[in-house]
């Protein structure tokens, strides 16, 4: 077979296969070889379809000559993936994978090729689940916080300070399981970790009936946390629980710091009085040990 017959053999069966798919629906065309680039061409849900390149290692990029090879078929680059533009039709989507290949990655027309199938359902689900909750919890934080919208940190969490606590609202949403809304208060860090830390905890949470101490090892850090089922939970059951995770956690912070040292809060036991005796407001900023990506 000489590489035009090869090509359109390749062609043909890459664009059978895109036709055949349903909305959300990919295929992956796969290079067996170093450094395995794949290509991911996918029918959105209206119906359009469109090309994506994994990135490489930050250790082997593309090159300059093939990244301007990209830039020139309307490739731009994202943070783990090249995006292509949207195609109206599977030929014309599978014109442009064999072009990548060809113009891009040099790959021959003879060169074997991997393709596999999958499904951005789930995940596109679990974003729209994400949605739902947090336009449900946005209002219920205002209202907690008297009407000033609760910021969040770098990983998508609300903040919400009540009293001298600060109380962490995480939404999480993953793909084939149930939404769920944790509500956490970090109350210790810097802590010695010892067997009778643990023991002391485990005592604590036998006499909790909302909530549950827990260690962070690799930080040293002491969590109070909650977790609520993000589909069902109300606007009531959601302002309890960051009242009582809140108010736990006011009740024991020192406590703990006062038997297993570390401080309390993430500003300390020193900042629990201002100069005038009054109580400390929370520090302005979080300081989540693992923040980013720490769930």
């Amino acid at each position: 077979m000489d590489d035009c017959d090869a090509a359109a053999t390749r062609k043909g069966f890459v664009e059978a296969q895109a036709a055949s798919l349903e909305p959300l629906d990919f295929v992956v065309v796969g290079l067996p070889q170093p450094p395995f680039d794949a290509i991911q061409l996918r029918r959105e849900e209206d119906g359009t379809f469109v090309v994506e390149i994994a990135g490489r290692d930050p250790a082997a990029p593309f090159t300059d000559v093939q990244a301007k090879a990209l830039g020139d078929l309307g490739f731009a680059a994202g943070d783990e993936t090249w995006a292509g533009p949207a195609s109206a039709s599977p030929a014309d989507a599978v014109a442009l994978v064999e072009r990548v290949l060809d113009e891009v990655l040099g790959i021959e027309a003879a060169t074997p090729i991997d393709v596999r199938h999958g499904t951005l359902r789930e995940e596109r689900a679990a974003e729209a689940r994400l949605a739902e909750m947090r336009t449900f919890i946005e209002p219920v934080l205002k209202t907690i916080l008297g009407g000033t919208d609760a910021p969040k940190d770098g990983d998508g969490d609300y903040i919400v300070d009540v009293q001298r606590s600060r109380v962490f609202v995480a939404p999480r949403a993953l793909p084939g399981r149930p939404p769920i809304i944790r509500v956490f208060a970090i109350t210790n860090a810097g802590l010695n970790l010892t067997p009778d830390l643990g023991l002391f905890l485990a005592r604590v949470n036998f006499s909790l009936a909302f909530g549950r101490f827990s260690i962070d090892t690799d930080h040293r850090a002491v969590w109070l946390d909650e977790t609520l089922l993000g589909e069902h939970v109300t606007a009531d059951e959601l302002t309890f629980v960051v009242g009582v995770v809140a108010q736990t956690a006011a009740e024991w912070d020192e406590k703990i710091a006062s038997l297993f040292g570390g401080t309390y809060r993430e500003s300390g036991a020193a900042a629990d009085q201002q100069g005038d005796g009054s109580a400390a407001q929370p520090p302005a900023t979080p300081s989540k040990p693992g923040e980013g990506g720490y769930l």
